[in-house]
């Protein structure tokens, strides 16, 4: 079963890591563990501007994002969208940081890694969630 828009902006809102999946000029897939925010109904990551990722994406700003929860009863949201790029964000990259490491850790990673990189945004065209607790398929 789907989850509601409130269970979907509540388990996003973990620090769950997610896989985003690009596709290179010629159509070969690459998928990647990324940390990630959501904010205002949108994915937030960096990521360095020579990536494969990057690369793909500057090409081709198609992009699909999964999340799941890795421990049954599992939680999945599958967001399909449009990635566009800016300027790295450092204290967006010093929260994300914090999120997934802690106040201590999350801020020495940040202090350690510099110049945080192309902030991407990603706008959802089509998301797709279930929880596994409810039903057994999506």
């Amino acid at each position: 079963m789907p989850l509601t828009p409130a269970e979907l902006d509540e388990f996003l809102a973990q620090p769950h890591v997610a896989v985003v999946a690009t596709a290179s000029p010629a159509g070969a897939p690459h998928a990647m563990p990324i940390w990630y925010l959501w904010r205002d109904g949108r994915v937030l990551f960096h990521t360095g501007e020579s990536s494969r990722k990057m690369r793909n994406l500057n090409k081709n700003n198609r992009i699909s994002v999964v999340v799941d929860s890795k421990v049954a009863p599992y939680k999945v949201a599958v967001i399909e969208g449009i990635a566009t790029s800016s300027g790295g964000d450092a204290p967006l990259a010093r929260e994300i940081a914090i999120r997934y490491l802690g106040e201590k850790a999350g801020a020495r990673y940040a202090d350690a890694s510099g110049d945080p990189g192309t902030l991407v945004t990603v706008t959802p065209l089509k998301v797709i969630s279930w929880d596994y607790a409810r039903e057994s398929n999506p």
